[in-house]
Parts: structure tokens; sequence; C-alpha cells
């Protein structure tokens, strides 16, 4: 079986399956052949299997990565999991991938800092926001690496006191603090 998912569908909702930019072949008709054992020294074990007619292969540098590959396949084809066409992969792993390429990535300390405090800073109150910066500020010297060029604490400390403030996000820093702040 054989259909096509275009993500341009009106009224429809959105599925869970990767955003792709044209067209997504998926089918039902897929066949896992054995392990081969191949002329490579880096990868001699290959593992083919076809989607809807296309034969896909991979190769592996032992014989239990490769039946392992081959198991999960052969479990994606039991369950009546759709392959993409164009891949060879199942659609679980197509959307794990989509997924991870959407994933952000972690913030800087300064960033999830200045994150933290702007999302407490209206429920708490100055003793409690100045306790929130003395913590930041004190993780901060300790992520500090020693070398010539680094503040001292004192002037890491009111960076970070001056850098957490919601009120100055998109100020520049004052011109004592510049060094500290970069």
């Amino acid at each position: 079986m054989t259909y096509r998912k275009t993500s341009t569908t009106p009224g429809a909702r959105n599925s869970g399956r990767p955003p792709v930019s044209g067209d997504l072949t998926l089918s039902t008709d897929a066949r896992v052949w054995k392990v081969n054992q191949v002329r490579s020294k880096k990868a001699p074990y290959q593992i083919r299997w076809t989607v809807a007619g296309n034969v896909k292969a991979a190769s592996f540098a032992t014989v239990a990565l490769a039946e392992r590959r081959r198991s999960e396949l052969w479990q994606a084809m039991r369950k009546g999991e759709a392959f993409d066409v164009v891949s060879g992969l199942p659609e679980p792993e197509l959307r794990a991938a989509a997924a991870k390429e959407n994933e952000k990535p972690d913030p800087s300390w300064w960033d999830f800092s200045r994150e933290y405090m702007a999302s407490r800073w209206r429920t708490a109150v100055a003793k409690t926001r100045e306790g929130l910066v003395d913590s930041l500020a004190t993780v901060a010297l300790a992520m500090v690496e020693s070398g010539k060029k680094v503040p001292t604490p004192e002037e890491t400390r009111l960076a970070m006191r001056w850098a957490v403030v919601p009120a100055h996000q998109d100020e520049e820093p004052p011109p004592e603090l510049v060094a500290a702040y970069a």
C-alpha cells in the first residue's frame, strides 16, 4: 500500500509527521533480507531491504550491529509502520530525526539567568530577587575560567546583577561592566 501525505492539505491537523518541503511518499510494502558479508575492511556486514521496490542498503562493522538494525527494520514491518520510499526509513525514525533537527540548543548561562529572572521578577519581592541574583552570580563565578583577561569576582557579580534585571534587556551595559559582561 502506497499513499501520499502532503503538508499543505487544507483543514488537515498536524499529525506529528516531519515537515517536508515536497511530497512525502510512504509505503508499507517493505521486505528485509538477511545479513550478507561483503568485501570491506571497515564495514564487512551489510543488510539490504526494499521499500516499494526500491533497494536500500546499510553496512556495519560487526555482525551484531547489522543484526540489530535488521531486527529494528523487521519489527517496524511487523507493526505495520510505513516506510519512506526515498530514504527507506520507518516513519517513527523520520519523526525522531525531524524532532532532533528542530530541537533548540541549550542556552548560555547568561541567557538562562535572564529568562529565569524574567519569569520570577513579577512575583518575587525585592529581597527574594536579590537572593536569586546572588545565587546566579555565585554559580557564574564558579563557571568563570582562570586566565589573564578574566574580570575580578566583584566585576563579574556586578555584571550579573545588571544583566538579569528585565528592564535592562535591550540596553547596552554600562562602560565599567562591558569587559565583565562580554
